[in-house]
């Protein structure tokens, strides 16, 4: 699997060390090394990569504020000499943190890391049964709703609307009694608003999910939480 790659860092020895790491890793292609982040920030603006080295304390524009800027950030591996800015780089959904110094293994390891995150991953539903339903409330009908046949739910105030490929269906519920309903199905909370049928996930990235034609959001305290659900497919 090849990669593409950004050096950013202010300090010349850290990037000619990187550099030369990279350079004996096949496949690896480093795109560019910028010594602050506002040079990266341009690059990244319009043109992509597959992760990016990053120390996070840089005059200017630190690490942890240039990657906050980035509306589609690549994967990325902290570098720093600074071990108390681990929690907040694992926080930004980091694939792995450098800790200066640091030797050509334990370099090479977070390359496989991010090679390892990259891959496309399959989630492996088929225990999900036609026959698993629920009866939901749409107005004065019941009206019966296959599991495996919902997209998403999406909580609108008291109420909840279940998105399914060919039809739309509200009912007066909340989220969270809705959520413990389908404890122990193939559904999963991303977010305050939204619910997902992990069956019909498309993709997944840092901050969204694509279910069916859709791009939902994941919220910040519900990472975690869908991180070691999908994990679980793994």
């Amino acid at each position: 699997m090849s990669l593409t790659c950004l050096i950013i860092d202010d300090e010349p020895f850290a990037r000619k060390l990187l550099l030369d790491f990279c350079s004996r890793v096949p496949n690896l292609e480093v795109k560019g090394d910028f010594s602050n982040g506002v040079e990266a920030l341009q690059y990244l603006n319009t043109q992509a990569v597959d992760f990016i080295f990053l120390d996070i304390k840089m005059p200017g524009i630190t690490g942890i504020e240039m990657l906050n800027s980035l509306r589609n950030a690549p994967k990325v591996v902290f570098t720093t000499a600074f071990s108390e800015y681990a929690i907040d780089g694992f926080e930004l959904d980091a694939v792995d943190y450098l800790l200066k110094p640091f030797d050509f293994l334990r370099f090479l390891k977070s390359v496989n890391k991010v090679q390892a995150a990259l891959q496309p991953k399959s989630i492996d539903l088929s225990q999900a049964s036609e026959s698993d339903f629920l009866f939901v409330k749409d107005g004065r009908e019941l009206v019966k709703l296959k599991l495996n046949e919902i997209l998403y739910v999406k909580g609108q105030k008291d109420y909840v609307m279940f998105m399914l490929r060919d039809k739309k269906v509200m009912s007066l519920m909340n989220m969270k009694d809705l959520e413990e309903e389908l404890k122990g199905k193939q559904f999963v909370r991303i977010h305050q608003s939204f619910i997902i049928n992990a069956q019909h996930i498309e993709s997944i990235s840092n901050d969204r999910v694509k279910v069916g034609e859709e791009f939902l959001p994941i919220s910040q305290s519900y990472k975690l939480s869908f991180r070691s659900f999908i994990e679980k497919f793994q």
